[in-house]
């Protein structure tokens, strides 16, 4: 089965012939591709994260290993060692977070304070970001004993939870916006096939659709995986399959 779906992905780009036989499948069978689809590229999209991401979460790690202090959280209220208020600059690719701890009041709140910025008062954890400020209260998060050395542990442990987790989160999410994206595009497969005398129904438009898609996903997934960000992408991306959608189309109404 799979060795089919694979071949189905290389037609669906590269032969327009392909399209005359799919469009008359059952619509289980269209289904059935667009689960697969879903999790083929849940699959990529989950380990492109991990990649990206990961790297990046063992570099904080080590960092705040090294420069963020001991604290407790009890009966509402933080309680640490270190001389307030203390500053803490964690920089990455040129932007920098702040952590600030303060419970003698020189802080009240983080609006002066470089953004974005976490600062740990007495009562409450402010984050601000882009202008932003929100607050939460200590008494929310129960007691609580940070130590930095447990960050390592606590960072593998999120790292197994992940992929399960992200995994499923990305399928669910593919699965909505591929199925989503190609019933808009029914209209435009609709349209062509009435304009030149053939009438096609729902699961055939769905079919015709959901498999011009895939040159827009292969494209999706080689920018996603460089640093560059094109503008209006996802116009683009549509725009990619709806001309596959509008050419399959033709081609179907040609061979019958």
């Amino acid at each position: 089965m799979l060795r089919v779906f694979f071949a189905q992905l290389y037609l669906s780009v590269a032969d327009f012939d392909f399209y005359s036989r799919v469009v008359w499948r059952p619509l289980s069978e269209t289904l059935r591709f667009l689960l697969l689809l879903a999790a083929l590229v849940s699959v990529f999209l989950t380990l492109l994260f991990a990649w990206r991401w990961f790297p990046e979460a063992e570099h904080f790690v080590a960092w705040a290993e090294e420069n963020i202090p001991p604290f407790e959280i009890r009966d509402g209220r933080l309680e640490t060692a270190v001389e307030q208020p203390f500053m803490a600059s964690y920089e990455r690719a040129g932007r920098v977070v702040s952590f600030v701890f303060d419970t003698t009041g020189a802080h009240p709140d983080p609006s002066g304070l470089r953004e974005p910025v976490f600062l740990l008062a007495e009562e409450r954890l402010f984050v601000r970001f882009e202008g932003r400020t929100d607050a939460y209260s200590w008494e929310d998060f129960g007691s609580l004993v940070f130590q930095p050395g447990d960050l390592a542990d606590y960072a593998d442990v999120l790292k197994l939870v992940f992929f399960p987790v992200g995994y499923s989160f990305f399928l669910i999410y593919t699965l909505a916006a591929k199925a989503l994206t190609a019933l808009i595009l029914c209209p435009l497969a609709y349209s062509v096939g009435l304009v030149n005398g053939l009438r096609l129904g729902v699961a055939n438009c769905f079919a015709i659709a959901l498999h011009s898609l895939v040159p827009a996903i292969a494209i999706d997934l080689a920018v996603r995986m460089t640093t560059v960000t094109i503008s209006y992408f996802d116009l683009i991306y549509l725009a990619v399959a709806a001309l596959y959608t509008f050419l399959a189309t033709q081609k179907t109404v040609v061979s019958d």
